[in-house]
């Protein structure tokens, strides 16, 4: 069975119930979110559409159907996560930049702490290998919940499937 393809209308849906971005703050007529999707179909691995998907028949629900499947997950999140990083708002509303300040966007992070420590305390905490050959870009999407669900099933699949060797 052919894993389901994303779609500029699935993620349309994305945004509306998952991450509940008003429609007021982002118009239907809006070139935002095709943008970031673009992106997100350049940059997500297109071997992940190879991933088996668990079937299973609990009340006849099938896990690979209504546009389900590992690799449309991890476009629509990561590009959710693009949306937010740059979406610019409309006259009269600041959602994206709300989300930007929420999120401190747009501060830079160059790396994950690794260790960090006072007089009072000191707490050390295991730096995973992937962390270790983060991009910029794997480093930024970490600060919103969207590209941490992204990399989080991007990561899942081994390093090779992520592309990090």
């Amino acid at each position: 069975m052919t894993a389901p393809q994303p779609t500029l209308s699935d993620f349309l849906a994305f945004i509306s119930t998952t991450m509940q971005v008003p429609t007021a703050a982002l118009p239907p007529t809006s070139p935002w979110p095709g943008v970031a999707l673009g992106i997100s179909l350049a940059i997500v691995n297109p071997a992940l559409q190879n991933m088996p998907i668990p079937q299973f028949d609990a009340a006849n629900v099938q896990l690979n159907t209504g546009g389900f499947s590992i690799y449309s997950q991890c476009v629509y999140y990561l590009a959710a996560d693009t949306l937010l990083n740059i979406t610019p708002d409309v006259p009269g509303f600041t959602y994206f930049a709300r989300q930007r300040r929420k999120f401190n966007l747009n501060g830079f992070t160059s790396g994950v702490v690794q260790s960090s420590g006072n007089e009072a305390s000191n707490v050390s905490m295991v730096v995973q290998d992937a962390a270790k050959a983060f991009t910029l870009a794997n480093v930024q999407q970490l600060k919103t919940p969207y590209g941490r669900q992204y990399l989080q099933l991007a990561q899942g699949f081994g390093p090779s499937t992520w592309g990090i060797t």
